[in-house]
């Protein structure tokens, strides 16, 4: 192709992705999939591992406009068009962001976009589209904070640390050195560090259980005001675990020390589930999925449920 050719192609790709920023925008499904050739291969950052064909893709497309409840405005940033022939690679960071009610673009996040064309019957269609987000590898945490150096994201600390979730559970303890030594037996806890009082009570220490933070720290009531459950005669807050095998997981913990407090059993809601509480007074409800269901039938069963114990 010469020179003139390649602009003019670069020119025809750029208004398709402007049209189909303009599709999302406008909740256009119909338009939107106008952009996708029929067997057009997709990774999107969520959800599957890829999707094969253009009704798939739609499907995947409309459950992600339904979650959304107003409009969605798409932001290319960096694009970069590479033309050979036939065939086009785009490739950009892009800001999805749902809209304000004055319009204006709200809270939202960056990924990578890289899209693949194909010239057919004079018309560029998406033959392969890829998102992906950076990860937290510690946590698998999407870091959808994270933006480009053009939009103001050069940091040099990151308001979200590397290996932190947003929202970390901190249990008060009255032995947290005990506590931690019983985690790494009963769910497999890693220590990531600790720090100790004169007096050997512990300030604060941070475990990790299956990969997601935990935080402890001794009661200290004179400081503070803190106090572990079994200051207070028991808890209003539950930890719960997703485990691959809840009945071991529930059998390794009573092991360790913790006491049964629900054996595991199937649950309307779809999954396997039961309840231990440690000797320091928090309960860990614990979980395996073991079914999936509709939300008709999660209220269903919801329904038979109370019907059951109200009638004992």
């Amino acid at each position: 192709m010469d020179t003139a050719s390649i602009d003019t192609a670069k020119a025809e790709i750029e208004a398709r992705i402007k049209s189909w920023c303009d599709a999302v925008h406008k909740r256009d499904l119909d338009r939107v999939m106008s952009h996708y050739a029929p067997d057009v291969v997709a990774f999107d950052a969520i959800q599957a591992l890829q999707f094969k064909g253009r009704q798939a893709y739609q499907e995947h497309w409309k459950m992600c406009l339904d979650m959304c409840a107003g409009a969605l405005t798409m932001t290319t940033r960096e694009l970069d068009i590479q033309v050979e022939g036939s065939l086009a690679v785009a490739h950009a960071i892009i800001r999805c962001a749902m809209d304000q009610e004055d319009g204006s673009p709200g809270e939202g996040g960056y990924s990578r976009m890289t899209t693949t064309y194909r010239r057919k019957s004079g018309i560029w269609l998406i033959v392969h589209e890829h998102f992906s987000a950076p990860i937290d590898m510690a946590t698998g945490r999407a870091m959808w904070e994270l933006a480009p150096e053009e939009a103001g994201g050069r940091q040099t600390v990151r308001p979200i640390p590397l290996g932190m979730n947003t929202i970390t559970p901190h249990l008060v303890i009255d032995g947290a050195a005990q506590a931690i030594e019983l985690y790494k037996k009963a769910f497999g806890a890693e220590e990531g560090g600790r720090l100790a009082m004169p007096d050997g009570k512990i300030m604060h220490a941070a475990l990790r259980v299956a990969g997601s933070p935990v935080f402890l720290t001794d009661e200290m009531p004179q400081c503070n005001g803190s106090r572990a459950p079994t200051s207070l005669g028991g808890t209003s807050v539950t930890l719960h675990l997703y485990v691959t095998d809840v009945d071991a997981a529930i059998e390794k913990a009573h092991t360790a020390g913790c006491t049964v407090i629900m054996p595991a059993a199937d649950m309307f809601w779809g999954d396997r589930y039961g309840v231990v509480q440690d000797p320091y007074g928090h309960r860990w409800s614990i979980a395996s999925h073991i079914r999936d269901l509709s939300t008709e039938e999660i209220a269903k069963g919801a329904q038979q449920m109370m019907a059951q114990a109200a009638s004992r």
